[in-house]
């Protein structure tokens, strides 16, 4: 950026002279005014500041050294460098003028190359004290967001129950946030930030939301963006009510100025250490009711205690053999466990729709956690739904019973599909491990399932499903099939083709082999040697 010149000289010529002699453009300056007396020149520089003056010191009226003083009495102007024009009668004001500050002068007649050396040490000075004040300003900035960092980073293990209580309680009381210990109200601020916004889209407007709950009249209150992504707030607050309102404007002044849906989770007021974090943790628990109550609202943490109230009062169901049985697709088992639970339900006799559809959420999400161990999630998984959409057309319980049915057959259905899919991947592997380890003695079922990372029993299982036959059969037809091979083509002995084949004993190895050929291995190798001796 150029730096900015005025000139100021009562003499017409002496001005033009000053902005010809030097071509101030090309070397990095830019002359923004010129003047005929330094009252004019206070004037002009109250509008545009420069960065460099060039004055006369001899003017009527106000001489160059009033000008200069006044100039310096102005803190916001003491940065403007100042050079004096004089000649040789006024040489005793110039030195005055340098001891109140002016950087240097130039005599009468003006040379351009004097001006243009003066002009060059200015601007180089100019520039490394601009570049000194940047260096500190990004030093303070970096100073203060390392701060900020390490402030972020203490409230969110505070709130988590991560940090002893001493040290927290000192640390509030060095930042200033000791006043939540006398009583204070959690508010979780949760935004739809959507699947594809980058962190630094949302940070920016974590930020922003700060900033709007800084300039809105919401009492005193402190908040910090937690790693998760939610804004949390404490406000130094008893009564929940009270929030009521400040937190409806704010959620109407994000979605205004963001544009983005928001929620806020509100917890019950808490007082002492303990209390910071259970506020945290009622605050989500309050924002968990979203899925019946909707987005763009305040939450509290009483709504989840009414639903969480007559869940107590219902009688449970076997939730592990239920989450096996959709695991392992037991369809009939599995709906005898949803209508065990809806009978449950119905005798409660409860006609809140709120409650009916967290506990048709409650059983959905038990059955889709059998998806997890596919490793999919489910919005990657073709034709399931999420649990929150699908509660929320249930007005009866008739019709409750019907969507739990059918996305529940839906899971075990791809989980069906899955576990086939897998059961091959897994037969083929074995297969291969067992023709790789077929001459190795301690070939058996548990070294198959280590080799292949798998649970033996399941390996037992499933393979006996797919193949027809035990592992061990499998292995051991595939021995004495491999050992008829070895009968047929080679002239080994017994005992030498049982070892070829993984059987040490041959004894057992003979067993075997009547057992599956139904002849003894001297039976069978008969008939081979007469046919060799008349070849």
């Amino acid at each position: 950026m150029a730096l900015k010149v005025l000139v100021v000289d009562d003499e017409k010529l002496e001005r033009v002279l000053i902005q010809k002699i030097y071509d101030w453009g090309a070397h990095g300056f830019e002359v923004i005014g010129d003047v005929s007396s330094g009252a004019e020149g206070l004037e002009f520089i109250k509008n545009r500041q420069p960065d460099i003056i060039i004055t006369d010191i001899n003017m009527p009226n106000m001489d160059g050294l009033e000008f200069v003083e006044k100039v310096f009495q102005q803190k916001e102007y003491q940065g403007i460098r100042i050079i004096i024009i004089t000649g040789y009668r006024e040489f005793d004001y110039a030195r005055r003028a340098v001891k109140l500050g002016v950087d240097d002068f130039l005599l009468k007649p003006i040379d351009g190359k004097e001006l243009a050396k003066i002009a060059e040490e200015i601007k180089g000075e100019i520039e490394q004290e601009r570049k000194k004040t940047e260096e500190v300003t990004m030093l303070k900035e970096k100073v203060t967001q390392n701060e900020d960092i390490v402030i972020e980073s203490f409230l969110q293990r505070l709130v988590e129950n991560r940090i002893e209580e001493e040290e927290g309680i000192h640390r509030l009381q060095m930042y200033q946030f000791d006043s939540v210990l006398e009583g204070c109200i959690c508010g979780n601020i949760q935004l739809d930030y959507g699947k594809t916004m980058s962190e630094e889209q949302k940070e920016w407007y974590g930020k922003s939301v700060i900033e709007l709950v800084h300039q809105l009249d919401v009492g005193e209150v402190f908040s910090f963006m937690h790693y998760l992504g939610n804004i949390i707030l404490y406000f130094k607050e008893s009564d929940v009510t009270k929030l009521v309102d400040p937190c409806k404007r704010l959620i109407g002044e994000i979605m205004s100025q963001l544009s983005i849906r928001v929620t806020i989770g509100i917890s019950k007021s808490h007082s002492g250490y303990d209390g910071i974090q259970s506020a945290y943790q009622e605050s989500l628990k309050a924002l968990s009711t979203f899925i019946f109550l909707g987005r763009n609202r305040c939450l509290f943490y009483s709504d989840y205690e009414s639903i969480e109230q007559r869940n107590h009062d219902m009688k449970d169901i076997d939730w592990e053999d239920f989450v096996f049985s959709v695991q392992n697709c037991l369809v009939d088992k599995v709906n005898d466990y949803i209508d065990e639970y809806i009978k449950n339900i119905y005798d409660t006799g409860s006609t809140n729709m709120l409650w009916l559809k967290y506990m048709a959420l409650n059983l959905l999400i038990k059955a889709e956690s059998t998806l997890h161990k596919t490793g999919k999630n489910l919005s990657e998984i073709e034709h399931i739904s999420a649990s929150a959409d699908l509660v929320e057309p249930i007005d009866s319980i008739p019709s409750m019973k019907r969507i739990l049915k059918e996305h529940v057959n839906t899971i075990m259905k791809y989980n069906d599909s899955i576990r086939t899919t897998k059961g091959r991947q897994v037969i083929k592997q074995a297969l291969d491990s067992i023709e790789k380890n077929l001459y190795n003695p301690d070939l058996c079922l548990k070294l198959v399932a280590s080799e292949i990372y798998v649970n033996e029993s399941y390996l037992s299982r499933i393979f006996k499903q797919e193949v027809g036959e035990s592992l061990i059969g499998y292995i051991t037809r595939k021995r004495i099939e491999e050992s008829i091979r070895l009968l047929n083509t080679t002239d080994l002995k017994v005992y030498e083709i049982a070892e070829r084949v993984g059987i040490k004993d041959p004894h057992y190895f003979s067993i075997c082999f009547k057992k599956q050929v139904g002849v003894t291995i001297k039976e069978y190798r008969k008939p081979i040697h007469i046919e060799n001796k008349e070849k």
